[in-house]
């Protein structure tokens, strides 16, 4: 389910398909408070548009190739829709300080009030504006949509 969430937000913020997730274990070796556990997690391998940057090198053969984006307006909030709930406010938590800082936002705003292990009480909401690839239709002549950066 986490990594079904993860997906969902990261395709709803224009990463591409093709993207890695990849569940990580609750269970460790290393001595913690709780020895044997810690937090679920998830390791994340995608691309979404960025803005150009002379100094960046390609991971791969194709990034970095130019692509036609614009900056759309998204919001994160509960919606059944989306399959999210006011039970998924830590993920959203730890999506709005670690993922979407990876993805070029501007004009964030977050309302985000989470009691840990309890549904009630907690409440989220994030908006602002994310850099989004255009529909092939909407491309340029001769600009390659295949791959982003």
């Amino acid at each position: 389910g986490l990594r079904d969430k993860m997906l969902a937000l990261l395709m709803d913020l224009g990463a591409r398909r093709d993207m890695e997730i990849t569940p990580v274990g609750c269970f460790e070796d290393r001595p913690s408070t709780r020895p044997g556990w810690r937090s679920p997690s998830l390791a994340l391998v995608f691309s979404s548009p960025a803005l150009p940057d002379p100094t960046a090198q390609p991971l791969h053969a194709g990034d970095l190739a130019a692509v036609d984006a614009r900056f759309e307006p998204f919001t994160l909030t509960s919606d059944a829709f989306r399959n999210l709930s006011v039970a998924d406010c830590e993920l959203v938590e730890e999506f709005a300080r670690q993922v979407l800082p990876k993805l070029v936002a501007r004009d964030v705003k977050s309302d985000i009030t989470c009691v840990p292990y309890q549904a009630s009480g907690s409440r989220f909401l994030l908006r602002g504006q994310i850099l989004r690839a255009l529909p092939r239709a909407e491309q340029s002549p001769g600009v390659r949509s295949e791959r982003l950066n």
